[in-house]
């Protein structure tokens, strides 16, 4: 990137809110998890390989299910050329946390969950709950079902931006003219031209997969629990000396990771020879309506399921006793309704202005930067890249770090030190949203507006702005998803101080106290999905009459 790139003052204050926190939290891990004693003591623990290997296994797992199920999703909407609804139907569970989904998944999974009562007794002859390990399971069968509903669901949306730039149309029909089947012609040509555009992506997804604690709460491996987890509860210990071992293990759990994405990088490697070899082998496939309509059905059943646990959790959350094998609670009230919303209320209201702080501030950040890099495709990529990083570690890796340079500043535990952690993670979604379409936009509607004697702020308020508006309220709704879904970097900016709908379900699912879980999960699921309804609402209504402005 060109120096004066990084020395413009909104570029360099935008790199500073994101990496002046990251390199400090990384600088802090190296600092205090560099004790041999402690690296000792965690490879000691109990047990501790066998949680490891549950979350490389359980992350690897969904983040390949995922990749080829978005693959499919993608490549059957642009052969039946029904993209844009692909990405209507993704929306809801997109925008649903995982933690909501965990949750959601815990009470349609569980042996006395929605999913065996839609059977029970007619089918399956059950009057109590079978005796089945399901949710919690030690092979992580339940956590990779979650994260393969949400990842799925990213990733979708992560090929459907990346075929703008790819020409998938010309190369499918030319495979198709070569006698190829519509799938076997999509993974033969056009999927490898995506794989380049979704690396960064698809990384943070793997990683994400092995390091989350948000699903593992819920539904994911109890004893052991995954790594991430483990390492949670080390640094929720009240005993001091743990907390170095906890940091070893940030360390750990960092290695582990790259060693992952560094896998990843040559498996993808022999699937691209792999695919090179099938599209030289002579077999066209061209009889693909077997594999199409199973891949269909999977990606209807996991749809569906999702759908199911958006609906537990509402069910859950505004019901009494609901005893099995009844499909429906036995009383909502409006008794209940009032009690749960004396449960959110103070909740809801910090997870809002925080949301709603986020996007914003966000907001305010990316678009001069977005400006000042319009015409220059190697510095928005460079830019990107450096935004993307905290993606790319491991959260419990940089985030106790974090909380150390926030009580060296004095600020830990307060309203601005969470707004910071979290735009730590939303302003690169606001960036990949925001500096594409500013880049765009004709520049010659600029250049008229110029010459017919108007000012260059004006003719960015009356030309440029209308042109962003629908760019901007989608940005908006992600950064509200982002912020609301974010616990990791809640709880521990906030020290503990600053509830949120995500911190109070977490604490809930903890306990095993599904109903108020399920209140706080509502909050989860209901935020972000208004944002995107208001967004793209918003964005048909305000130029509706206007001709050519994307809405």
């Amino acid at each position: 990137m060109k120096r004066s790139f990084i020395t413009h003052p909104a570029v360099a204050l935008l790199l500073a809110i994101s990496l002046i926190p990251t390199s400090a939290g990384l600088a802090a891990a190296l600092w205090f998890g560099l004790d041999t004693a402690a690296l000792a003591r965690v490879f000691a623990t109990p047990g501790v390989g066998l949680s490891i290997a549950s979350a490389v296994w359980t992350g690897s797992v969904a983040t390949a299910i995922a990749l080829l199920l978005a693959h499919v999703a993608v490549a059957l909407a642009a052969s039946g050329n029904w993209r844009h609804r692909l990405t209507t139907l993704v929306l809801p569970l997109l925008a649903m946390p995982h933690l909501a989904i965990g949750i959601g998944l815990a009470l349609v999974l569980a042996p006395s969950g929605v999913l065996l009562r839609l059977f029970s007794p007619w089918a399956t002859g059950f009057e109590l709950p079978p005796d089945w390990l399901i949710v919690n399971d030690p092979a992580g069968i339940s956590l990779i079902i979650g994260l393969v509903l949400k990842e799925t669901c990213f990733l979708v949306m992560a090929l459907a931006a990346a075929l703008g730039q790819v020409p998938s149309a010309r190369l499918q029909a030319q495979a198709v003219t070569l006698g190829y089947g519509p799938l076997k012609s999509w993974f033969t040509t056009v999927a490898p031209a995506l794989q380049q555009q979704i690396r960064l992506p698809l990384a943070a997804v793997l990683v994400f997969g092995i390091s989350n604690v948000e699903m593992a709460i819920p539904v994911g491996p109890a004893l052991p629990p995954t790594f991430p987890v483990l390492l949670w509860r080390w640094f929720t210990d009240p005993e001091p000396a743990i907390h170095a071992q906890a940091y070893a293990g940030t360390l750990v759990l960092l290695a582990v990771s790259i060693a992952v994405i560094f896998a990843a990088h040559l498996l993808g490697r022999l699937v691209r020879r792999g695919l090179i070899r099938s599209a030289s082998n002579g077999l066209r496939r061209t009889d693909e309506n077997r594999v199409r309509q199973s891949f269909g059905t999977i990606l209807t059943i996991g749809w569906t399921l999702g759908c199911l646990a958006i609906i537990a959790i509402g069910l859950r959350a505004v019901s009494g006793p609901w005893r099995f094998p009844t499909l429906m609670p036995a009383n909502i009230s409006l008794t209940t309704l009032q009690d749960l919303f004396g449960l959110t209320t103070g909740v809801g209201v910090t997870t809002l202005a925080l949301a709603a702080a986020t996007a914003i501030a966000g907001i305010a950040l990316v678009l001069p930067a977005a400006e000042r890099c319009r015409q220059s495709s190697t510095g928005r990529r460079r830019l990107g890249a450096l935004l993307f990083l905290p993606l790319l570690l491991p959260q419990m890796t940089f985030l106790f770090g974090v909380q150390a340079l926030l009580v060296r500043l004095n600020i830990d535990g307060t309203f601005i030190a969470v707004l910071w952690s979290h735009l730590v993670f939303a302003l690169p979604y606001l960036w990949g949203i925001l500096a594409p379409a500013r880049a765009a936009i004709d520049p010659r509607y600029e250049q008229v507006a110029a010459t017919l004697g108007v000012s260059a702020t004006r003719s960015w308020l009356i030309v440029t702005a209308p042109l962003l508006t629908r760019s901007a309220l989608i940005a908006l709704a992600l950064a509200f998803s982002v912020s609301v879904a974010l616990y990791l970097p809640t709880l521990f900016a906030g020290a503990g101080r600053v509830a949120t709908a995500a911190t109070e379900a977490a604490a809930a699912a903890g306990s095993g106290n599904l109903r108020l879980a399920a209140a706080h999960a509502i909050l989860l699921a209901v935020i972000p999905l208004t944002a995107f309804a208001c967004a793209y609402l918003g964005a048909a209504l305000l130029f509706r009459q206007r001709r050519g402005v994307p809405r």
